[in-house]
């Protein structure tokens, strides 16, 4: 008997220790790169509700489907809700944020420019986008995403929105059949007065920047010559050894070197510290991170297939995945700064391009530096 009491108070103690343990690792005050953690996100952003329904439906008849399929058309009939007044346009200026896209990835393909220079571009596909929802900037202080920003860190909180900023409007894209998802995620959309999407995204924008919840976008929204940035997920290589996953030359080929060839070589740290700190590259997963992609020309847009031509292969993400595409944050190829381009005056539609103003469009449109291989390559002159 006593000694099952001391086993047990031997586990007790050492349950105490590992929780002390597991809250110690998690008040390290390392940079998010140099973390022991896994930096790998595989759930969804904590201001999403739980979005797919696990009930299972019971067998119904063929007319009961027809019912239910013709009162989700009528209940769904939009882009915009009748009872809904028009809000005001805002107008462009310098520090205007406005919401962004959902796009596609589709593809690469190569472009010439008038010089005769080759760029590689990425299609980007914007299906079926929506704003969804705005929410003020009051509401998000109180959500759980706004608390973490008002947390005291002894690094700096580098992620604390701009004063500026009034609001976080909420684009979805690619409808979907709202009997596959929760009652919860479905009411997001009753303002709206569309279709629940399968992809939501959020952008911060300021009061001039906001667009009415049914608003469709599309490719128009941004402007031949611009710059973007596009946040997406990259591809997922697996686990690597450290030549892929850092670069390192690996050991000599010959000179008595065996079974050594791609290894990391030594990782100690001396006699003293005798440990491996946080942050020692070696092996393991690579890929799967969200990332951004900044500074990227919009070389040519297809208004009638809502497709973008940015620059680079780079674009991460396979092909089918989709990323957000917002205008640049980099104070160098903002509008105000793009004076070469002769873009000083913002966008061509602010805040977004609405249905009246597509049919100005041409179905196709170029930067001014990009060859149309559809205008005449030699003018005769008499």
């Amino acid at each position: 008997m006593l000694g099952a009491s001391t086993e047990l108070l031997a586990v007790r103690s050492l349950g105490k220790l590992l929780h002390l343990e597991v809250l110690s690792s998690g008040l390290h005050t390392t940079s998010s790169l140099e973390s022991r953690i896994k930096r790998v996100n595989r759930h969804k952003p904590f201001w999403h509700i739980r979005k797919l329904n696990k009930a299972i439906d019971e067998p119904i008849t063929e007319e009961n489907q027809i019912f239910i399929q013709d009162y989700i058309d009528r209940k769904y009939n939009g882009p915009l809700r009748e009872e809904f007044t028009p809000w005001a346009k805002g107008e462009w200026k310098e520090g205007s944020r406005r919401p962004g896209v959902l796009a596609v990835k589709i593809g690469v393909h190569p472009i010439w420019l008038k010089n005769g220079k080759q760029v590689i571009t990425t299609l980007l596909q914007v299906q079926d986008n929506h704003v969804i929802k705005y929410t003020p900037r009051t509401n998000f202080e109180d959500s759980y995403v706004g608390q973490k920003f008002n947390i005291a860190s002894f690094t700096g909180n580098n992620n604390k929105k701009s004063e500026s900023l009034t609001g976080f409007v909420t684009v979805g894209a690619i409808s979907t059949d709202p009997q596959k998802y929760t009652k919860g995620y479905c009411g997001l959309f009753t303002d709206s007065g569309v279709m629940p999407k399968r992809h939501l995204a959020r952008f911060p924008v300021t009061d001039n920047g906001v667009i009415q919840p049914g608003t469709p976008l599309t490719a128009a929204h941004f402007t031949p010559g611009q710059f973007v940035d596009v946040y997406g997920r990259t591809q997922e290589r697996g686990f690597q050894g450290v030549m892929k996953r850092w670069g390192f030359a690996g050991m000599p080929a010959t000179h008595g070197t065996t079974k050594s060839h791609r290894r990391a070589g030594h990782v100690g740290s001396g006699c003293d510290k005798s440990r491996i700190w946080p942050g020692q590259k070696m092996p393991g997963w690579v890929g799967g991170n969200y990332t951004w992609m900044r500074g990227l020309r919009i070389w040519r847009i297809n208004y009638a297939e809502n497709v973008l031509y940015v620059t680079g292969t780079a674009v991460q993400g396979d092909v089918g995945s989709v990323v957000q595409v917002c205008d640049t944050k980099l104070n160098a190829k903002k509008w105000e700064n793009l004076k070469k381009e002769n873009l000083t005056s913002g966008p061509r539609f602010f805040p977004t391009a609405y249905e009246d103003q597509l049919k100005e469009l041409p179905e196709e449109e170029y930067y001014s530096v990009v060859h149309d291989f559809k205008s005449p390559s030699i003018s005769l002159y008499p």
